[in-house]
């Protein structure tokens, strides 16, 4: 797994060796919210469809992933 930037400002995360890799890409959406804000874009690269979260949905996105990967860095190995 790779992360890289395009040129268009989006965060590629994922098999960005080839075409056809799975990879995620996150950025600005040119659509906005009811209030006038941008919407943050999360999609499939090459696959089309993307979801548009609000900025207060990728804050709670944000935290929850913050979250989980606190919680894996503080895991301990079990001794089986």
């Amino acid at each position: 797994m790779a992360v890289a930037g395009d040129d268009g400002g989006e965060l590629i995360v994922g098999d960005v060796t080839h075409t056809g890799g799975r990879a995620l890409a996150i950025g600005l959406s040119s659509s906005t919210d009811a209030g006038g804000r941008p919407l943050v874009s999360v999609g499939w690269v090459e696959q089309g469809e993307q979801l548009g979260l609000t900025l207060d949905e990728a804050v709670a996105l944000r935290d929850e992933l913050t979250r989980i990967i606190d919680d894996a860095g503080s895991a301990r190995p079990r001794d089986d």
